[in-house]
């Protein structure tokens, strides 16, 4: 029976002679085992961080059993069947990141839809980690190479993903660190503190069918950074859904004291906050109040 915790990152370090064996093993599982078709699956990079992850996994519960169901990875010992998810990178992986603006965003995964639309793959749970990466990051890298970081995030059900998870379409925009970009294909936003953590690896060889059908009905909170839960809050308001007393309680309800930025830049509010200045909307006292709160972006040079 699993006990519930809090999903506190466990770091498994895959530098050192070991590591590196465990990155070669990856490597040639993906080199004889590389699949490009089916339901969005990742590239060849993508695909060696979760070749990588499940072997790991594999040495730290003692499973050797080989899995030939492209439905999941492992098989645990109560007949729970678990997919490993894992996406990489140069950075660490933070529970909370820290903008430009001062503001903590949360941190989330991705899944590609498709996968968790399709009915014949059965899996039943998904266990989500990232890979720290150097910055030349194919597998196995070098025994020499330092920057080979596994984070173990936690687990969370199938249908609970399907349930909560926020589906976004192609072109959907999303925010990363500092920066913007669109996705290319059909995701599943589902947010780091929403999962199920784990104190120990084979905390994992506790979860039973019971647990899983537990977590299918088990209800999490938002799927959104608060930063975009308030902004979404405010453009309601704006477009008559909401009313200033509604925003003023997820402001309130999520802990933001400051003020959330744009996905714009601050000069283009100031542009419209002069126009209508100029036009007599606004008047001097309101411009002041709006210039203390945003502040403009000066030119920095070549």
């Amino acid at each position: 029976m699993y006990v519930l915790c809090p999903p506190t990152p466990i770091l498994i370090d895959l530098s050192g002679e070991e590591g590196f064996k465990l990155r070669q093993r990856a490597a040639k599982y993906i080199e004889e085992n590389l699949n490009t078709t089916g339901a969005e699956r990742g590239n060849k990079e993508q695909q060696g961080f979760g070749a990588l992850t499940e072997i790991v996994i594999r040495e730290k519960l003692g499973i050797v059993n080989e899995q030939k169901d492209l439905a999941f990875d492992i098989l645990l010992p109560s007949g729970v069947k678990l997919d490993v998810k894992c996406r990489g990178g140069e950075l660490p992986f933070k529970e909370v990141y820290v903008h430009s603006d001062g503001l903590a965003r949360e941190a989330k995964h991705n899944f590609f839809a498709r996968q968790i639309y399709a009915e014949n793959l059965n899996t039943d749970i998904y266990l989500m980690a990232h890979l720290e990466t150097p910055s030349t990051r194919s597998l196995p890298g070098t025994n020499r190479q330092r920057k080979w970081k596994l984070y173990i995030c936690g687990w969370v059900s199938k249908k609970r993903v399907l349930r909560e998870g926020v589906y976004l379409p192609r072109g959907s925009l999303t925010e990363q660190g500092n920066s913007w970009f669109t996705y290319r294909g059909q995701e599943i936003e589902f947010y780091n503190k929403n999962l199920n953590g784990l104190n120990d690896i084979k905390d994992l060889l506790s979860i039973d069918n019971d647990d899983v059908r537990k977590d299918e009905s088990r209800k999490g909170d938002l799927n959104l950074t608060s930063v975009d839960a308030l902004r979404i809050a405010y453009d309601l308001v704006g477009r008559g859904f909401l009313n200033q007393k509604q925003a003023d309680f997820v402001k309130s309800k999520l802990g933001i004291v400051d003020t959330v930025s744009s996905i714009l830049n601050p000069n283009q509010y100031y542009h419209l906050m002069e126009w209508l200045e100029d036009l007599g909307q606004i008047n001097k006292k309101e411009m002041e109040n709006f210039d203390k709160k945003i502040k403009k972006s000066l030119y920095e040079g070549i």
